[in-house]
């Protein structure tokens, strides 16, 4: 997690200073050409130049240092030269228009307008609008921003809490420390970090205080911990964030990071926490299920309308309430397949239940009773795919009894996913048929990409048409 926002947030920050830099460009243009020269300026000499400027941030992302990428962990005079840096790369390439186009030369007064305002531009960003996309784009909705643990000994934690340059992970607020040892505990203690606790207490510190994430630290020596650090976070739903050289305990698939010089280290790759994708697969969202909703639901009412009519008077639709990601509760949206019943209690459906009216198994087994989920995906509480959202009650009978269970919570919930499009459907009556669900999720979130995606909806396309024999 912590490595794909580390590697992530640059990238997203490029595409929004770009976008700004080509915006500012055009108005610059637009009022110069417009005040000062009445309409004279040569369109095709501007829209070289504005190119220019695209390829002149690109390259000089490219080419700057890696460690440069990352503002959130330079000093201001760092963040200030990488501001110079990228506006001497665009001055070069707006003064060089003339010499390689052979074009006529920039307005003086435009170029001198425009560079004054790109240097204001990508200095704000710099400064200021990196901080703000690090703070905001990670807040939770209802919490905020995820609260996070500190874990380590009273050495580490007090050397942690003096260092200016500790790395900080986005998205995250330090809400205290845990200690490994007890002998030191007034010691570290602090007004921005107050000690909550030894090991004994962690679990119950981490469900008291809905805790999110644990940066562990400088336990590389304290092996016997790993396995406890590992197992609280997949029974418990937590990242963790290993700030420390432990890649060896984890092998392959990490993510790794340095920073502030400390080696950070995620034992599982997100690409759903990479901004860019975030934003790739929330517009490809509201698009799919805004076409939904506008050709197909509709329909979709209609047909379910006359067998509710011939079959089964009473609501059109269903709501129950579901987990979503990070375990917040949100109330999903079905259409009625089951008769009118006052009794809320929740029991598993399943094949040749008594409980669905006639006509009822066809809006089951086809997977229509899904389609008005579309609403949750264009509100942003689902996902066109992601692991499927349990009951509430379900997700409390099967995360005990379920390795990693609760690791499905990381991503947006899908009206399908991969476990749905490979057959997984239906009731789930063997502890092997949830594993391999839970299985088939965490690859997901694993490997996502636009890609996979599209793959997914082709093949659950296929098995509505096709239903295997455990739809219900």
């Amino acid at each position: 997690m912590h490595a794909q926002r580390i590697y992530g947030l640059p990238h997203l920050h490029l595409v929004i200073q770009i976008t700004g830099a080509i915006g500012l460009f055009w108005l610059v243009y637009f009022l110069v050409n417009l005040f000062r020269f009445s309409g004279a300026l040569d369109f095709q000499t501007y829209l070289m130049a504005a190119l220019f400027l695209l390829s002149a941030s690109l390259l000089e992302f490219v080419t700057r240092p890696k460690k440069a990428r990352f503002l959130g962990g330079l000093s201001k005079g760092q963040n200030f030269g990488v501001s110079e840096r990228q506006t001497l790369f665009v001055l070069v390439a707006m003064c060089s228009i003339f010499v390689l186009l052979e074009l006529p030369s920039l307005s003086r007064v435009f170029l001198a307008s425009f560079m004054v305002s790109y240097f204001g531009w990508i200095t704000w960003t710099n400064r200021f609008g990196f901080r703000i996309l690090n703070r905001v784009l990670y807040r939770n909705r209802q919490k905020g921003l995820s609260p996070t643990l500190l874990v380590g000994s009273s050495t580490t934690v007090a050397e942690f809490n003096e260092n200016s340059n500790s790395p900080t992970s986005p998205g995250t607020l330090i809400q205290g420390c845990v200690l490994v040892d007890t002998n030191s505990v007034g010691a570290v203690s602090t007004a921005s970090c107050p000690v909550l606790g030894c090991m004994a207490d962690l679990e119950k510190v981490c469900s008291q205080m809905e805790i999110r994430a644990l940066m562990l630290l400088g336990l590389s020596n304290r092996r016997d911990l790993v396995g406890k650090f590992d197992r609280m976070s997949k029974e418990m739903g937590i990242r963790m964030i290993w700030i420390d050289d432990v890649a060896k305990k984890f092998g392959s698939g990490i993510g790794m990071h340095q920073m502030g010089g400390y080696s950070i280290i995620s034992p599982r790759i997100e690409p759903l926490e990479v901004p860019i994708n975030r934003l790739i697969k929330r517009l490809f969202d509201i698009v799919v299920s805004a076409i939904g909703i506008l050709l197909v639901l509709p329909f979709s009412i209609l047909i379910v309308g006359l067998i509710h009519l011939r079959y089964s008077r009473g609501p059109l639709f269903y709501r129950q309430a579901r987990s979503g990601r990070n375990g917040e509760e949100f109330q999903v949206f079905k259409f009625r397949s089951m008769s009118v019943c006052k009794n809320d209690t929740f029991i598993q459906a399943r094949q040749n239940d008594s409980r669905i009216f006639p006509g009822g198994d066809f809006i089951r087994k086809y997977s229509i009773d899904e389609l008005p989920q579309l609403l949750n995906v264009f509100m942003g509480q689902m996902s066109i795919v992601g692991p499927r959202p349990h009951p509430i009650q379900l997700d409390h009978e099967l995360a005990p009894n379920t390795e990693a269970y609760k690791l499905r919570h990381l991503a947006k919930p899908g009206i399908t996913g991969l476990a749905q499009s490979r057959g997984w459907r239906g009731e789930t009556r063997e502890q092997r048929q949830i594993e391999s669900r839970v299985r088939l999720d965490l690859f997901y979130i694993k490997n996502w990409s636009l890609a996979l995606d599209i793959r997914i909806i082709f093949e659950t396309a296929w098995q509505c048409v096709f239903p295997p024999k455990s739809a219900c």
